[in-house]
């Protein structure tokens, strides 16, 4: 009798762990393939630009151009004649130091000495325009020497075509 229903409890058992349905795989042959999506040479030009392209930073009080600023703006200039179908306009940025007043002009004298180098590089200078910022939007809200030293600086944003289309700003 005890063997019966020891039996009878693990037939019950066996049976259930037999019977378990092996799962179902799918077919990956059925699944879309990715699309790409296709990239004009106008988009090639623009992203070329856009990793291509540095801002340039500034002394305390300065808008004179040092070396490695030079050459930055020489291989900027270098982009620009490769791709005539882009425009600038080069920000003049300053710290929080200064009065707002004396901050804009020093904004705009530092975005025109971008201008005059990357014009005597051979970039049209109907295709630069400039604009000061001073201190009203610094790159890294903090005080100190080095928080300055990055908000002193010329960045470009950079336009597309006839049309003034904005296509970003160049970090």
């Amino acid at each position: 009798m005890r063997a019966l229903v020891a039996l009878a409890l693990i037939l019950p058992l066996s049976t259930s762990l037999a019977c378990k349905k092996k799962p179902t795989t799918t077919s990956v042959v059925d699944a879309p393939l990715p699309t790409t999506k296709a990239v004009t040479p106008q988009q090639q030009a623009m992203e070329e630009v856009r990793e291509n392209f540095r801002r340039v930073n500034f002394a305390f009080d300065s808008s004179a151009l040092d070396g490695a600023s030079k050459d930055l703006l020489s291989q900027n200039a270098r982009l620009m004649a490769a791709h005539p179908g882009i425009s600038l306009e080069v920000q003049g940025h300053c710290d929080e130091r200064g009065t707002t007043d004396y901050n804009l002009a020093l904004g705009q004298r530092r975005a025109k000495a971008v201008r005059d180098y990357m014009t005597s590089a051979g970039v049209s200078p109907a295709r630069i325009k400039t604009i000061s910022m001073g201190e009203e939007r610094p790159l890294v809200a903090a005080a100190g020497e080095t928080a300055w030293a990055q908000n002193r600086r010329a960045e470009f944003r950079v336009y597309e075509g006839g049309d003034g289309k904005v296509v970003g700003t160049v970090p």
